[in-house]
């Protein structure tokens, strides 16, 4: 009779299966996905060579497709490898805040620690409670009724104004938070909430990063609980329990968000970097990076061969114009097919600037998609 874990194996297998079938670049909005992931890539993780981001967005695409199926599998929780200084939650020494990022298969740390008898509180965005808060209580459900269990399930949203006053109830009652410390899109920087964020490194770039983890471990005097998924090549999905961050009271609440908050980050690098196509934040970490100041690199002098400078930007054809995408700004500009074939071609004419005129060929020399 086979194992479990070779019946989840096969599940995967026939994931792996579908997934093989679809043809990506058919699908509406990849090629614009693609770039950006391979934008968000380069700027954090530039040692990675552009030839390889297909290959991991790829990978990613089908790790989303097990997790999603992960989701849906009530005992795949049962198979998680634990390890790292897991014996944490079982410790009676109060509440804690896990906080976790959108690495392996990162939804099967509020199974586990629900299964293992945690009251939890999970801490998600509005859109992504909308999306996928049923199908988590859902699990949890089927969990309690499957092995017994009667301690506590709840979910706070982000966007809510009570939130913060919501949670803090919630820890000082002893329950336990979860949190995706890596961010979502609806939970990024919007003007006026600068003083809900500080900046942290990540890899090659600075990034804004919510404070709240911090001010809540401060404030209800709760250690933080890094914990790493992450799925390995034989498909077994791994909970790495890092060291918790024990707040000191009488410190300064500002000093301990910013060191918290940047230790929370040095513990994952390790992990992104070992499993990069397995992060969901490359779709999303570039409402977060801060801002490039514009540099003026061309000192007013203008190429006599101009070349298109593809390091810096992208060339989208979209259905509807085609679109040229800056990959250290982010900024996207529509131009004429015209243009799009000639920056494509450009040894094809004796002099650009007699193409273009004197105006345009100083805009794309300024701009450094011209160099």
């Amino acid at each position: 009779m086979p194992t479990a874990r070779t019946l989840y194996k096969k599940e995967l297998a026939h994931c792996r299966e579908h997934f093989d079938r679809v043809d990506l670049q058919r699908e509406r909005g990849y090629l614009m996905k693609f770039t950006t992931f391979s934008a968000n890539m380069e700027n954090i993780m530039p040692l990675v060579p552009r030839t390889q981001h297909e290959s991991l967005f790829r990978e990613l695409l089908l790790q989303k497709a097990f997790t999603t199926f992960d989701q849906h599998c009530i005992s795949a929780g049962d198979l998680v490898k634990l390890s790292g200084a897991y014996d944490v939650f079982t410790k009676n020494e109060g509440p804690k805040i896990y906080c976790t990022y959108h690495l392996g298969s990162y939804r099967q740390l509020t199974s586990v620690l629900f299964r293992n008898g945690v009251d939890c509180v999970l801490l998600v965005g509005n859109n992504m409670n909308r999306l996928q808060g049923g199908d988590m209580t859902e699990h949890i459900d089927a969990l309690r009724e499957k092995h017994g269990l009667t301690n506590v399930f709840r979910i706070v949203e982000t966007g809510s104004p009570s939130a913060g006053l919501t949670v803090l109830r919630e820890l000082k009652a002893g329950r336990s938070l979860i949190v995706y410390v890596d961010g979502s899109p609806e939970t990024a920087p919007v003007a006026g909430e600068e003083s809900q964020f500080l900046s942290v490194r990540l890899g090659n770039r600075r990034i804004m990063t919510r404070k709240g983890v911090g001010f809540l471990s401060h404030a209800a005097n709760v250690p933080i609980v890094p914990v790493v998924s992450y799925r390995k090549a034989s498909l077994t999905n791994v909970l790495h329990f890092l060291s918790p961050i024990r707040p000191i009271r009488q410190s300064n609440r500002e000093m301990y968000c910013q060191e918290a908050m940047q230790q929370l980050y040095d513990a994952f690098w390790p992990y992104l970097n070992r499993y990069p196509g397995q992060w969901e934040g490359w779709n999303f970490i570039q409402a977060f990076i801060e801002p490039e100041q514009p540099r003026q690199a061309t000192n007013g002098q203008r190429p006599i061969r101009p070349i298109f400078n593809k390091d810096r930007y992208t060339l989208c054809d979209l259905e509807q114009a085609p679109i040229l995408f800056d990959r250290r700004l982010y900024q996207t500009y529509e131009i004429t097919e015209d243009l799009r074939d000639l920056l494509l071609d450009l040894n094809s004419v004796d002099s650009v600037e007699g193409v273009v005129g004197e105006e345009m060929f100083g805009e794309l020399v300024e701009m450094e998609i011209l160099c």
